[in-house]
């Protein structure tokens, strides 16, 4: 006779056990690579830059522990100042401009479908997958004062009051020149997600506004702005945390000039750590840059729970 018939147990206890101690030795098992990837590239490296940016550390010599005194230094520095500044200033007309820019052209390719679509939808993405050297290149042959395709269109309509303005030069100017290229090179990519989220709205619900007498424009915005608002969320996120680390495009374009107009915490961090070997001031501006996008991403995401829109 069975023991565990005896004891009052059902004999499938012990093979419903095994199973789950299976079950749970093979997600461990397939858990395991990924976990130790975590811990050895972004768990150890986050732990030894906070450690870092509590030392005064040139790479040459012992460092010293000063605890806070380097993000004392920091927010108390003009320069510092300054990139922050920016870094919001960008975060916010990211957030104003490239997102109701990009909503505007996905919404028109699709309502207005044509021959065109898929090649307009390619064209705007194109500047998405494109280098940053190639995109601030191709940025600096726009501005160029004498060359450029905006001097050109200046001679040819005789623009005199055009010719002199120097884009990138021109501390008043010069942060909304590079904003305007990196709103060519980043919104690509958030028309082609727009679009793919608005494809996925089903027919009848457009032909349900189109018969309560909706036109395409307030059927955009009664009901496809409301629909997709979770993915348009996810966009804004990518447009905050995305400005708070900028440093390709500005950098490329004007070295962060001039003066502090186009300097963001990316090219701070980088002039720190690599140019004056103050790699304590450097890992407290990565410590600053991370905190901030961790505040932002989890406050975003903790709203939308509230709203329901995630579970």
């Amino acid at each position: 006779m069975d023991y565990d018939i005896l004891l009052g147990k059902p004999a499938k206890d012990k093979s419903r056990k095994k199973q789950m101690r299976e079950i749970i030795f093979f997600k461990t098992f397939f858990l395991l690579p990924a976990v130790l990837f975590l811990a050895v590239f972004m768990y150890y490296p986050i732990k030894e830059t906070f450690q870092l940016s509590m030392m005064r550390a040139s790479g040459l010599g012992e460092s010293v522990f000063i605890g806070f005194e380097n993000y004392v230094r920091l927010f108390t520095n003009e320069e510092f100042q300054s990139g922050l500044i920016n870094v919001f200033r960008w975060a916010f007309w990211s957030v104003v401009i490239q997102i109701p820019l990009s909503f505007f052209i996905a919404f028109s390719l699709v309502a207005y479908r044509n021959k065109m679509t898929n090649g307009l939808r390619a064209v705007y993405y194109l500047a998405s997958v494109l280098p940053s050297a190639i995109v601030a290149m191709l940025g600096r042959f726009m501005f160029a004062p004498n060359f450029g395709i905006i001097a050109s269109i200046s001679r040819k309509f005789n623009w005199v009051w055009l010719d002199k303005v120097d884009f990138l030069g021109d501390p008043r100017i010069a942060f909304w020149s590079v904003f305007f290229v990196a709103t060519w090179a980043y919104i690509g990519f958030y028309i082609v997600y727009i679009m793919a989220n608005i494809e996925q709205i089903p027919v009848d619900i457009r032909e349900a506004a189109e018969l309560d007498g909706a036109n395409r424009w307030q059927y955009a915005i009664h009901i496809v702005l409301p629909i997709i608002s979770y993915p348009l969320r996810i966009i804004a996120v990518l447009c905050v945390v995305g400005s708070l680390k900028l440093f390709d495009l500005p950098y490329l374009l004007t070295g962060g000039g001039p003066g502090h107009a186009t300097k963001t915490l990316g090219i701070i961090l980088y002039q720190q750590g690599f140019v004056n070997w103050q790699y304590g001031k450097a890992a407290a501006i990565g410590v600053v840059i991370f905190l901030l996008s961790l505040i932002f991403t989890v406050a975003q995401f903790s709203w939308q729970r509230k709203e329901g829109d995630i579970g």
